[in-house]
């Protein structure tokens, strides 16, 4: 293995501990040597990879949003593009234990970059990706025939992130109250009221 792999896989390793920790403990109390000690390093490793809590914070948050663009990319792009946009918005519903962890993880960085310009920047970015790919698949289905023409593509990508974020929080905050099988049921109501218009 190359260094510059070794160095991608320990990263992961290190990301991936950075998760746990903070889906257990909370951003706040989440330190370089809890993160070490679940990834089964050392914290002067940990240091080596990420000068300051802070750049492994941002890098935590990007590796979140990486992981959600990866199982949107996984998604093979076929007709019916309604079912392609329920696959793509459910990508970041917490339907599985692991997304569970994720979004308590990225509920914490969300509150983070009120007050950290760098962790903003990376909410943005990912956020105007997913908009834009929600966007040209609204645009695919008009194309298609299968959504109205007359629909505002990118005023619809807006509502329905905007929509799936609030599932997200509902089900962080209520848990059984929107747990994964309402919160999906209410995904396609909304994909199948927009189409159906």
């Amino acid at each position: 293995m190359t260094l510059h792999a070794d160095a991608d896989t320990r990263r992961g390793q290190v990301a991936s501990a950075l998760m746990a920790v903070i889906a257990e403990r909370g951003l706040a109390r989440t330190t370089l040597a809890d993160v070490a000690r679940t990834a089964g390093v050392s914290v002067g490793l940990v240091q080596r990879y990420f000068r300051s809590k802070d750049e492994l914070l941002r890098f935590g948050i990007a590796y979140v949003y990486r992981r959600t663009e990866e199982r949107i990319a996984a998604i093979p792009v076929e007709p019916p593009i309604r079912a392609f946009v329920v696959r793509m918005m459910e990508a970041s519903l917490p339907l599985t234990p692991e997304r569970h962890a994720e979004l308590r993880v990225w509920l914490s960085f969300v509150q983070a970059s009120f007050t950290d310009a760098g962790m903003a920047a990376i909410h943005r970015d990912a956020t105007a990706r997913l908009l834009q790919g929600v966007e040209e698949a609204l645009r695919g289905a008009q194309r298609a025939g299968e959504l109205a023409a007359d629909v505002d593509a990118e005023a619809e990508a807006a509502a329905l992130v905007g929509f799936v974020d609030g599932l997200c929080l509902h089900h962080a905050a209520t848990g059984d109250g929107f747990g994964a099988p309402r919160i999906s049921a209410a995904l396609s109501n909304y994909v199948d009221r927009l189409f159906d218009r």
